[in-house]
């Protein structure tokens, strides 16, 4: 599989046509089809504007030929956008981002009970946890 499929899913994803994506990079909308059907590939420079426009990086677009088999190697555009935006964030966020994350995986991982069966003592907890992020956040 080349990178033709993870152009048009991020073409896709930011509500482009063919056409469109083609205008924004400078190619013909027919270069846009062949990339897309890996019938053709960009050349470097284009490449470079693909990225740009489609607001991806190189991994993303060259992860299903990079040797890459296991499908829990593979990043989704959604994983993508969520690492875009953990990028972004302070770091107070980040270690917010990151507690949660880590309680998220524990308990999946059956460490931690589910959270239903919590006691309430630590469902009120956690509920004033967040009230105090979204005031220091405020």
């Amino acid at each position: 599989m080349g990178i033709g499929k993870r152009i048009k899913e991020a073409r896709e994803h930011l509500g482009l046509t063919q056409s469109e994506l083609a205008a924004l990079v400078g190619v013909t909308s027919s270069a846009v089809t062949n990339y897309e059907k890996d019938t053709s590939h960009p050349k470097e420079p284009v490449l470079y504007k693909l990225l740009e426009v489609l607001k991806v990086d190189a991994n993303y677009l060259f992860q299903d030929v990079s040797g890459i088999t296991q499908k829990e190697d593979m990043i989704t555009l959604f994983e993508f956008d969520l690492i875009q935006k953990y990028r972004s964030l302070d770091a107070y966020g980040k270690n917010v981002i990151g507690l949660l994350l880590e309680a998220e995986y524990q308990r999946c991982m059956d460490i931690l009970p589910p959270a239903p069966s919590l006691p309430k003592e630590d469902l009120t907890a956690i509920e004033n946890a967040m009230e105090q992020l979204r005031i220091k956040k405020a």
